[in-house]
């Protein structure tokens, strides 16, 4: 998003043809150098909601949030069809990334991130939210157990298609019902990684292990 390139918010959704999410030896050298950042962070993602704040040195080990208030510091965060989510305030300047499954999207993760960053002194109606590539409703077919999960937590019904029988999951809109409760400005990539012929990993597409990356960092 150029605006918040331009304030100082360096972010990016790679493809299928980004580095090893490891970004491990030379990988990592080049990242950070294409970048021009000093470190970044790589946790090992639960599908849960713990967002981490980063600063004073401290590296988390897992989780599935970072909120960065360290300049030069890049936060990573894995996706195969999961939906990647920026959340920015330009002018403090702090920004968070977050990795939200259907699990982290039911429990809210990106919620939990906003609250944190308030904590911190960021100003809701100032932040702005990048929603990045993921699996879409056209391709994310899923059973009335996990209908389930999201009426009890209170989501909309419109966060489910429905075609020849099967339940489909907007995960992208689900998130989309927290950040408008929130008066949140959205930037929506919508692009779905599993009907996107390849140029994106899908673990919905047969590619379990494999994984494109997803950072932002404070400039």
């Amino acid at each position: 998003v150029p605006e918040l390139e331009r304030s100082g918010i360096r972010h990016g959704f790679f493809t299928a043809k980004s580095p090893s999410h490891t970004l491990q030896g030379m990988e990592r050298a080049r990242f950070l150098n294409a970048f021009e950042l000093n470190d970044l962070i790589v946790i090992r993602q639960e599908h849960g909601d713990e967002v981490h704040v980063i600063k004073d040195g401290f590296r988390p080990v897992s989780g599935d949030g970072l909120i960065l208030l360290e300049k030069g510091i890049a936060g990573i965060v894995k996706t195969a069809d999961c939906l990647p989510i920026v959340v920015c305030q330009p002018d403090y300047p702090v920004a968070s990334i977050i990795h939200a499954g259907w699990r982290g999207t039911a429990k809210r993760i990106v919620l939990n991130a906003i609250e944190k960053m308030m904590q911190i002194g960021v100003e809701r109606n100032k932040m702005s939210a990048i929603l990045g590539p993921s699996i879409g409703s056209c391709c994310y077919e899923v059973k009335e157990d996990l209908y389930n999960v999201f009426m009890d937590e209170h989501f909309s019904g419109s966060i489910f298609k429905y075609k020849n029988d099967s339940i489909f999951l907007d995960i992208r809109q689900a998130n989309i019902e927290i950040l408008k409760d929130e008066g949140i400005k959205i930037f929506d990539i919508n692009i779905c990684t599993r009907c996107s012929e390849g140029v994106f990993h899908s673990y919905r597409g047969g590619e379990k292990e494999k994984r494109q990356i997803n950072f932002v960092s404070l400039v």
